[in-house]
């Protein structure tokens, strides 16, 4: 699916001063994607700000060496400090609940909205969306902008977008991984991205937190329907007692389907202002994004995701349900 650029391309004309934001618990694709996308910004001449819900987590930072790329919305005085944005600029998301705290400025923002996502599920933003379900990552688009538009790779942009596209891809092991994938990959590893440094700032820079969680969540792994459902929990209490924080929590759903015979992975986390958030992902051709959204969630065929308000047997229950039906149906 080809994207044309060229609304993008007149408001960058027409307008000087835009915000750039993402969904809460931002991933690798949502802050590389930002990363570039300010870049190409930046390099015609424009006022950029890159405002998020939450705060990067300590697995991105060399994305922001020096720290004051990313800001974020708790830490600002409000509203009115952003009141000279001329054009927001969304990435990563199609949906008013992945928003968190910048979802009441965006639903006031004056001027013109943009949506640049690859997420199936899709809300009415009021905003122009640039969109391709078939991408396998957002930061894939803003290689396609960034090209389309006449800017340039420079090392700080593809690494990001590197970052952006590895990430969303399982460092290029999902299905998602097409022959073009790794050809874009080689276009900004010549432009200086370093895929070995970036790799090991993903993978192997985990705090002893992380690794503790990892080790508890993994040893309460459960099987259910002779193995073809496998998931674990995440409590408050387990991610307290490991000294992790609740970022430490990107990646363990991937555990979940790594098991032989495993068709579908859950993980539930209980987070910590109330609520459970529900990872979910598919080996064998379940419609993850359809789950997800008896839920209220959303994503893609083979991974999404949900907010469940129930405290978190009643999550599982439901949820197991709900597997166990699709799967029999199926």
């Amino acid at each position: 699916m080809s994207i044309d650029w060229t609304p993008l391309a007149d408001l960058i004309e027409t307008h000087d001063r835009f915000l750039l934001t993402t969904h809460v618990r931002p991933d690798g694709d949502a802050l590389g994607s930002e990363v570039g996308m300010a870049g190409l910004l930046r390099q015609k001449g424009k006022d950029v700000r890159v405002v998020n819900s939450s705060r990067t987590p300590p697995r991105y930072d060399f994305l922001d060496p020096q720290g004051d790329f990313f800001e974020h919305f708790g830490s600002l005085a409000g509203q009115p400090d952003l009141a000279d944005r001329e054009v927001a600029i969304i990435l990563d998301l199609s949906a008013w609940s992945q928003l968190g705290d910048m979802a009441d400025l965006i639903r006031d923002f004056k001027g013109p909205r943009v949506v640049i996502d690859h997420h199936v599920s899709q809300d009415d933003l009021g905003a122009l969306f640039l969109k391709d379900t078939t991408a396998e990552a957002t930061g894939t688009l803003v290689v396609q902008a960034t090209k389309a538009l006449g800017a340039k790779f420079t090392k700080e942009v593809a690494t990001g977008l590197l970052t952006a596209i590895a990430m969303d891809t399982g460092w290029f092991h999902h299905p998602n991984t097409k022959p073009d994938t790794l050809r874009t990959v080689a276009d900004l590893v010549e432009a200086g991205a370093p895929i070995n440094e970036i790799y090991r700032q993903l993978f192997e820079r985990s705090s002893l937190g992380r690794l503790r969680l990892m080790g508890e969540t993994l040893s309460g792994l459960k099987t259910v329907e002779d193995g073809r459902i496998a998931y674990a929990t995440v409590t408050r209490e387990s991610v307290e007692r490991s000294g992790a924080i609740p970022q430490d929590t990107e990646d363990l759903i991937d555990f979940t389907v790594s098991l032989k015979g495993v068709e579908v992975g859950l993980l539930f986390f209980e987070q910590t202002h109330g609520g459970i958030k529900l990872s979910i992902r598919s080996r064998q051709g379940m419609d993850c994004a359809r789950l997800a959204g008896l839920f209220g969630g959303g994503g893609h065929r083979a991974a999404a995701g949900a907010t469940l308000p129930d405290p978190l047997s009643e999550s599982i229950e439901r949820v197991l349900a709900a597997v166990q039906q699709t799967l029999n149906i199926a």
